[in-house]
């Protein structure tokens, strides 16, 4: 004999008036509107966030990049980027860091200047190749240390 099944039921606040919120619950299932992924392509992004983790899969530290799309299609969708940081991807990710217009003396400084990136508008490129979608950082748009030219040195 099952005790549970047979057991009293359990006595709640049944003192309690929800009828009030009858009205504001949706009883018939409604279906969500599809939101459009966003396609592969050159995007003008601003960095929107960034901070560090850790891989719960391997325990290495993984830089996390939020990134909002200001140009030219798609605008204010966000995409994430995470970046593993191990011997093998350390020198991407000072070169991303160069293109947010971030240049560290020492990797052990990127914890206390990090927050310095959030507001950098960059270039990105998006490929996906099979389930995996890949963000390339391009360059700096217009103001940054990277995409001044010589030219802008002058002094007229």
């Amino acid at each position: 004999m099952n005790t549970t099944l047979n057991a009293p039921a359990r006595r709640s606040n049944s003192g309690i008036d929800l009828t009030r919120f009858d009205s504001l619950v949706q009883t018939e299932t409604t279906e969500r509107p599809k939101v459009e992924s966003i396609p592969d392509g050159r995007y003008e992004v601003r960095i929107e966030d960034a901070e560090l983790g850790v891989s719960p899969r391997s325990g290495n530290p993984v830089l996390k990049y939020t990134l909002r799309v200001i140009g030219p299609n798609f605008v204010n969708r966000v995409m994430w980027k995470h970046r593993g940081i191990t011997a093998n991807t350390v020198q991407y990710v000072m070169d991303e860091l160069k293109v947010c217009g971030l240049e560290l003396k020492r990797f052990s400084d990127l914890s206390e200047f990090l927050q310095e990136i959030i507001g950098a508008e960059i270039e990105i490129t998006r490929k996906t190749r099979g389930e995996d979608v890949n963000i390339y950082f391009n360059k700096q748009l217009d103001g940054g240390p990277e995409s001044q030219s010589d030219e802008d040195d002058l002094p007229f």
